[in-house]
């Protein structure tokens, strides 16, 4: 993996603390990251999800885009969350292929030098659960 794509893992570990983190190295110097146990919110069932998404080579000057969760998650009160939300099938990883939802979340003016991929999952996290 770069360097700048472990030190983004290190940054997201840091980020959520007591939440595990697993990482897949994607054989392109990038990696698959998925973080377990986030709270969306009352909004949704299940309230708290997996998020999968992948650093690129390009990190930090590539946008950490899309975000994958759980593949049932819906919105309680019945309403379509909106065009950011998309199925996805299969997903694959060079070890895995499963089925997710796609949060479809990207930055339109990134600035490397703040825009971390710890910053976006927050930033996707807090904007679903404003929805």
């Amino acid at each position: 993996m770069a360097p700048s794509v472990q030190q983004a893992i290190e940054e997201i570990r840091t980020a959520f603390p007591g939440h595990l983190v697993e990482v897949e190295p994607d054989g392109q110097e990038g990696a698959w990251v998925t973080v377990h146990g986030l709270v969306v919110g009352d909004l949704y069932e299940p309230s708290t999800t997996w998020m999968t998404f992948r650093i690129t080579f390009q990190y930090p000057f590539a946008d950490v885009y899309p975000h994958y969760c759980t593949l049932g998650l819906k919105r309680k009160d019945g309403r379509h969350p909106g065009t950011w939300f998309h199925v996805q099938q299969p997903l694959q990883t060079p070890t895995k292929s499963f089925s997710a939802v796609m949060i479809s979340r990207r930055s339109n003016r990134l600035n490397p030098s703040t825009d971390t991929a710890a910053f976006k999952l927050h930033k996707v996290l807090d904007w679903m659960r404003s929805q």
